[in-house]
């Protein structure tokens, strides 16, 4: 991560691009590979899932961090709200991707008013038919908003960008061109893909929404970190200003307080 643009190094976005073109490309690559990757429990719903974890956990030290240095940075309290809120965004998106522990700890038959007979929230018929609620445009509107909207309207305008940092953390915007990427090869994906997919199981929609949702989950980790990572860049400068500060006044007490020899 580079300290001075509080982004990453350019060949992570490289990696980046280069994995996400992969992802999408799995759905050519026949029936065996598809059951290997696509079903529950597999592959990129696993990946998903701990994504979502990992980016809790660190949302979590983001918010405790953010609330032991208010007395550096001065934050308000909503900025706090928005540390806080992110870490239960995520622990809930990783409970909706283990289905809350249903195929683990519950007994079948509890899911019933699932469309999809999983224990998941946003696959309830009162969720998954209205189209405000509906899990995917809900991913679509946060990162939009989050890792597009504000990133590239306080790079183009400074007065938005004090304005809008005193109340949510503001990310480097290369986080967004790759969310941004990410749709566009599933939209991409959709047409090259649909007619080499012959996996039975789990229709070609269904296959292309796991790779999707995927993605965005990882990606979901490194704009975590890029949170982090503004934080710090709030925290360590007044720190070490104050610290200087701190020290040069105390040398100066100390030069007042010395004798003057005659």
């Amino acid at each position: 991560m580079n300290r001075t643009k509080q982004s990453f190094h350019p060949a992570f976005y490289v990696i980046m691009v280069l994995y996400l073109i992969l992802a999408y490309s799995t759905l050519g690559w026949g029936e065996n590979w598809a059951a290997t990757l696509y079903p529950e429990d597999h592959f990129f719903e696993n990946v998903g899932a701990i994504s979502f974890l990992a980016a809790s956990v660190i949302s979590l030290f983001v918010y405790m961090r953010a609330v032991n240095k208010r007395y550096i940075t001065g934050m308000h309290w909503i900025k706090l709200f928005v540390y806080s809120a992110l870490a239960l965004l995520y622990f809930f998106g990783a409970g909706e991707e283990l289905s809350w522990g249903q195929r683990i700890f519950l007994p079948p038959g509890l899911a019933q008013a699932s469309i999809q007979q999983e224990l998941k929230i946003q696959n309830l018929a009162i969720i998954e038919k209205n189209t405000f609620l509906n899990g995917d445009n809900i991913y679509t509107m946060f990162w939009m908003g989050f890792a597009v909207v504000i990133p590239v309207a306080s790079l183009v305008w400074k007065r938005f960008k004090l304005f809008a940092e005193r109340f949510t953390p503001i990310v480097y915007w290369g986080i967004g061109a790759l969310f941004l990427l990410n749709y566009l090869l599933a939209q991409l994906g959709n047409r090259i893909y649909l007619s080499v997919y012959d996996y039975q199981t789990i229709l070609f929609p269904q296959a292309v929404q796991e790779v999707k949702e995927s993605n965005y989950q990882l990606l979901f980790v490194f704009l975590s970190l890029l949170v982090l990572w503004d934080l710090n860049f709030r925290v360590f400068p007044k720190s070490k200003y104050g610290l200087e500060y701190g020290l040069s006044g105390l040398n100066r007490v100390r030069t007042t307080d010395q004798p003057v020899s005659n």
